[in-house]
């Protein structure tokens, strides 16, 4: 099977609690397969019959795997909640493939800062902790289309925000910082910045709050499969 692989921010805590879920369903493949074996006596099974026996069991415990209904490592876990979460938000429907031009983009998307790391208000989530894992490809690339273009529409409406108010001077004054040092030139160009209206604002916030990333929908996947 050909697997898309992912690195998701997420709270170290809940990465934590994710990896005793996978030991309990460690567990729970380990009990059924001890089981599937003593149901189908392959201790007392040898040669032609007892490599059956053994097929039987391998393509069932597979099957249960693929169904959701064993999911004893990290990525069987992920992709069981990351399919119902595509689906409780009707996201799981086709989509055409993300354009070329998107995906060659570097850096993040229009519409996903600060924003998507956050609880509420300003408090910043402590999304310290990463999270490797490896989708199906079919499963992988419906995620990433879907996204995609769930958030087109508030994209492109965030690109002509931006076109029409241009940085702000918060955004002026942390580049020229990056850059090394800030100028008089700088400091002009921050105090001359338009700066949009409270309606701008809000609408600007509505549109991010539009914005769907693949991070979004694994983080809620994590908070599905742990306690």
């Amino acid at each position: 099977m050909s697997l898309m692989p992912f690195v998701v921010a997420v709270e170290p805590d809940d990465l934590a609690t994710l990896n005793e879920v996978v030991k309990a369903g460690r567990k729970a493949e380990l009990e059924w397969l001890a089981e599937a074996r003593k149901v189908r006596g392959t201790q007392f099974l040898r040669g032609k019959a007892l490599s059956k026996a053994r097929a039987a069991i391998r393509v069932e415990f597979h099957r249960l795997r693929e169904r959701g209904k064993l999911a004893g490592t990290r990525d069987l876990v992920l992709a069981r909640e990351v399919r119902a979460e595509l689906k409780r938000r009707q996201m799981d429907g086709p989509y055409e493939p993300v354009p070329a031009e998107d995906t060659a983009t570097p850096g993040r998307r229009v519409g996903t800062g600060p924003r998507h790391y956050q609880r509420s208000g300003s408090e910043p989530t402590k999304f310290t902790g990463r999270m490797a894992l490896r989708l199906p490809a079919s499963l992988g690339d419906q995620l990433v289309r879907a996204c995609h273009w769930t958030s087109a529409p508030a994209v492109q409406a965030l690109w002509e925000w931006q076109t029409h108010w241009g940085d702000g001077p918060e955004v002026i004054m942390r580049e020229a910082e990056r850059l090394g040092a800030i100028t008089v030139l700088d400091v002009i160009c921050a105090i001359t910045a338009p700066r949009p209206d409270a309606d701008s604002i809000m609408e600007k916030a509505k549109l991010q709050a539009q914005v769907v990333t693949t991070g979004d929908i694994f983080r809620a996947a994590l908070k599905r499969a742990i306690p």
